[in-house]
């Protein structure tokens, strides 16, 4: 009886354990966030590995993954570089069951992927590692899965306005880093604290071709706002395959995203940080430092001296000391010369 209460407490009081990829084929989202890992998280992932696990969600619902950790091996570009780089070890996510033409993105390296959303009821996560490639510094990503209501103001942020409010985050093109869809219409409003400017960083690039002309608006393009809604400011309209930059934008921010009915290209891939304001240091207050006059050494008189002080006698302290003890030698060799006379 003892031992089958003990039983059940240790049941009870036993930690949750997230999930991981290579034990989960599939998984149930519900309106409570789970998490999800790679194996052996937040240690390190082990190599040669092929993981596939279903997020499914109930009726009416569509499935929401965020990232709480993402750190994958970019080989062959840099930790920082630009996802969908890697030919090593990678993390796809495709919309739905069938993997093939619903690619959402495919990442790695050490920047969070966006947040992604299901069309339908489910998302589909692969998780390939190299069995030739050892991994001996990346610990693999943590993130949670949601079932959402499948309304109208929940998406990617095409075809409706999607609001990110984090204080960083990151956008991609729908299929990267695939080539992404004709006829999109795109957009996102960035929000972070009013006493923060937003930095925007794209990773990587190629909108509308190499060569590419966007002028007035047409063909594919990328157009960055200062501010949001009515009262926002084009910052300029970009295509082509150099990478814009943005430092010092305002706390709220606008990206629209464009393509024609000619053909896609590679899209892109834009991290945002909210920077706190820039403020002056303040400087300790500067101590006056007064220098003490010069000390006549021979006619003043030296100072007395306090116990446990740092002291170093001078030739005349030798002097003066050695006076004093004339007296007292004087005085002994008397004493000792009387002594025998008085016997």
């Amino acid at each position: 009886m003892y031992i089958a209460a003990l039983l059940a407490l240790l049941v009870v009081i036993r930690p949750v354990l997230p999930d991981t990829i290579c034990n989960s084929p599939l998984l149930i989202a519900t309106s409570s966030p789970a998490v999800l890992t790679s194996d052996g998280y937040p240690g390190l992932y082990p190599a040669g590995t092929d993981c596939t696990c279903e997020l499914r969600g109930t009726p009416g619902n569509v499935v929401e993954i965020s990232f709480n950790d993402f750190q994958v091996d970019p080989y062959p570009g840099s930790l920082s570089g630009a996802p969908g780089t890697c030919s090593r070890h990678y993390l796809e996510v495709y919309n739905g069951l069938e993997t093939r033409n619903n690619l959402l993105g495919s990442f790695c390296g050490n920047e969070i992927p966006p947040i992604l959303l299901s069309d339908d009821i489910s998302l589909t996560l692969k998780f390939v590692t190299n069995q030739w490639s050892s991994n001996n510094r990346y610990r693999g990503f943590s993130l949670n899965y949601t079932a959402i209501a499948d309304t109208q103001d929940i998406d990617s942020g095409c075809w409706s306005m999607r609001r990110l409010t984090a204080t960083s985050g990151s956008i991609v093109s729908p299929g990267f880093p695939d080539e992404y869809p004709t006829r999109l219409r795109c957009s996102w409003e960035i929000v972070t604290p009013p006493d923060s400017k937003i930095t925007l960083q794209f990773l990587t690039f190629l909108v509308g071709g190499v060569t590419a002309i966007c002028d007035n608006n047409v063909n594919d393009y990328v157009i960055v706002y200062r501010g949001t809604g009515e009262n926002k400011v084009s910052e300029g309209t970009y295509c082509g395959w150099e990478l814009p930059q943005f430092t010092d934008l305002l706390n709220e921010v606008t990206i629209e995203f464009q393509s024609n009915n000619v053909g896609g290209f590679r899209g892109f891939f834009v991290v945002y940080t909210a920077v706190g304001p820039t403020t002056t240091p303040t400087l300790p207050p500067t101590i006056p430092t007064t220098v003490p006059p010069p000390i006549n050494t021979v006619n003043t008189p030296q100072a007395p001296v306090t116990p446990g002080a740092s002291y170093v006698p001078t030739v005349r302290d030798h002097a003066t000391r050695l006076g004093e003890n004339i007296y007292i030698v004087v005085l002994f060799l008397l004493v000792a010369i009387l002594t025998p006379i008085a016997r």
